[in-house]
């Protein structure tokens, strides 16, 4: 992470490649994680390659945005504790707990949803069923499709960022 930047140019730098990223790659949620790693040197390449899976409403399933999963997964990398530090005081769990409560609090702030295809009827006036072929391609091949969702990846990373940077002086 680049120190001699300020806290919103930070914010703003993972936005900017999440977005950048969006356009050139279409994943949304692996967006998301490509523009945390940028706040976040640390997030594993690994972590990055598995958020594919939570693309188009969780494995293409039209459930929880794809965007939303993976900011949680980058609040999470920044606030859960690990399993052996759990068990030894169990009172740890509750801190990841009410941060990805917070998070999820916020992002319905803003969308009042977390499900792909209520934000889709945002973006796109009408929302697709991914698991159907047909609404599938329709959707994937909308003419801006990538600059619209990247709307929502743009939000997701910059709340992510605003907590995962939220201690820095």
């Amino acid at each position: 992470m680049e120190v001699h930047m300020s806290k919103q140019q930070l914010i703003e730098k993972a936005v900017e490649a999440a977005v950048e990223a969006e356009l050139r790659f279409g994943i949304c949620s692996r967006n998301v994680m490509i523009g945390l790693k940028t706040i976040l040197p640390d997030l594993p390449e690994e972590m990055i390659t598995a958020s594919l899976s939570l693309a188009a409403g969780t494995g293409a399933a039209s459930g929880s945005c794809g965007a939303y999963c993976a900011g949680l997964l980058g609040v999470g990398l920044k606030y859960n504790h690990t399993l052996a530090e759990e068990i030894e005081n169990p009172d740890l769990q509750m801190a990841g707990v009410e941060k990805f409560k917070e998070y999820r609090d916020r992002f319905l702030a803003e969308w009042g949803t977390i499900m792909c295809p209520e934000i889709q009827k945002k973006l796109f006036g009408k929302s697709f069923y991914l698991v159907d072929p047909a609404q599938d391609e329709e959707f994937v091949n909308l003419e801006d499709h990538l600059e619209k969702c990247a709307v929502a990846i743009g939000s997701a990373t910059r709340l992510a960022a605003e907590m995962i940077l939220a201690d820095m002086d």
